[in-house]
């Protein structure tokens, strides 16, 4: 197996982003990329950076973990040059709906998280899985998400250790609070770790009258120093005809960066970076795959979203990648 890892990369990477103070942290748009053509249409959910130009992806209609491979390389302004995505032999037989992914450098595998059993498992390089899995508290089990509103955002800070995951939306016992989701980290043993509350910003729309919504956390992206980046997406498609679609469809993307600190109770203190739309007439995307990328020329480090198209929607939607200088 070719080695992902390059540590010279990651090093550049971890010093780049530790350079950035939480109060003025900012995300600007490199570039938006149109890469159908390279990786086809999918249901891309989740992507980690392995180092160079090499990347993980789920698929969450593919067997097994859902596991694929993006081998991306970038121009020197940032927008992609060419990709090619290559399937492992592990991703075959029943899928699980895998939604969020993971790599951990120093045991060098892939955690996946799943919402049909609400679960996250460890996969080697080659997609199969070792048997290992996150030992998630049962409140936050199966039993106690509101129906395919589970882990779809998982990540992890090599720096603190920590793996990070939210339900997509609330819990069945918070239904009573709107938006109110529980960050869950679990420490390098599997075990939980720490638990905070996060609050989701008020919807732009609802389900009335739509054919298709969705709105909650997909995605979530570790800082070295312990932050958050969170990303809450809202997806409106009305029903009627296609005049309605045009008209009416539209997508919403807000990325927060959160702290997390020990022994804090109540709801974290969130701050907005990044604010976007897109529409049935405008690069229409759901956004729910997100992670560090690789340092830029001009040495900014990089974060990266891929949207869910659904496999194209019947032409309607097309895979995109979109990348941000963290500043």
């Amino acid at each position: 197996m070719k080695r992902y890892w390059v540590i010279s990369v990651w090093l550049m990477l971890m010093a780049a982003l530790q350079s950035c103070a939480q109060d003025s942290l900012s995300l600007n748009l490199v570039s938006n990329n149109l890469i159908t053509d390279l990786v086809e249409n999918g249901q891309y959910s989740g992507i980690t950076y392995l180092g160079g130009t090499h990347y993980a992806v789920v698929h969450d209609k593919l067997g097994g973990g859902g596991i694929v491979f993006f081998d991306i390389h970038f121009r020197e302004d940032g927008t992609v040059a060419f990709a090619v995505k290559n399937v492992p032999p592990g991703t075959e037989g029943a899928g699980i709906d895998s939604e969020g992914i993971a790599f951990v450098p120093s045991t060098r595998t892939l955690f996946v998280s799943a919402e049909a059993d609400q679960s996250i498992r460890e996969y080697d390089l080659k997609g199969y899985p070792t048997g290992r899995k996150i030992n998630v508290p049962a409140d936050l089990g199966i039993d106690n998400i509101t129906p395919n509103q589970g882990f779809e955002a998982l990540t992890y800070n090599a720096q603190t250790h920590l793996f990070w995951t939210v339900t997509e939306g609330p819990l069945l016992s918070d239904a009573q609070t709107p938006g109110l989701l529980r960050l869950q980290s679990f420490g390098e043993d599997l075990e939980p770790a720490h638990r905070y509350l996060y609050q989701m910003e008020e919807p732009e729309a609802s389900a009335d009258g739509a054919q298709a919504y969705v709105h909650g956390v997909p995605a979530l992206a570790a800082l070295p120093d312990g932050r958050l980046l969170v990303l809450e997406r809202e997806v409106f498609v009305p029903a009627g005809g296609l005049g309605d679609k045009l008209s009416g469809a539209f997508t919403s993307t807000k990325i927060f960066v959160v702290k997390p600190v020990a022994g804090k109770t109540g709801v974290l203190r969130k701050r907005l970076v990044k604010y976007f739309r897109s529409s049935a007439l405008s690069s229409f995307a759901n956004y729910e795959g997100m992670c560090l990328g690789p340092v830029l020329p001009d040495g900014r480090p990089s974060l990266l979203l891929i949207p869910d198209s659904q496999n194209g929607s019947g032409g309607l939607t097309q895979e995109y990648l979109r990348v941000y200088a963290i500043e």
